[in-house]
């Protein structure tokens, strides 16, 4: 009953990890659809990731305006540059 319990509350409340790294899922899908579920550096429709314009260790932030979605290949060639 217990485990019932737990997976019910997290799906209602949406428990989450306590560090600040973390993305609602409302906001997460709500940037997929605005980005037309595609990678807006190249169009790609596989392998996407939410990523951050400004790193949240440069000060950004978990709301929509700044969040994109890229495709995994896109997201490591942006961290490299």
């Amino acid at each position: 009953f217990e485990k019932r319990f737990h997976k019910l509350a997290s799906i209602f409340y949406e428990i989450r990890p306590s560090n600040n790294r973390y993305i609602r899922k409302a906001v997460k899908q709500a940037v997929t659809i605005r980005d037309k579920h595609r990678c807006v550096k190249c169009g790609a429709a596989e392998n996407l990731h939410i990523d951050h314009v400004i790193a949240l260790s440069r000060g950004g932030s978990n709301e929509m305006d700044n969040l994109q979605v890229l495709c995994k290949d896109c997201n490591l060639r942006k961290g490299a540059s």
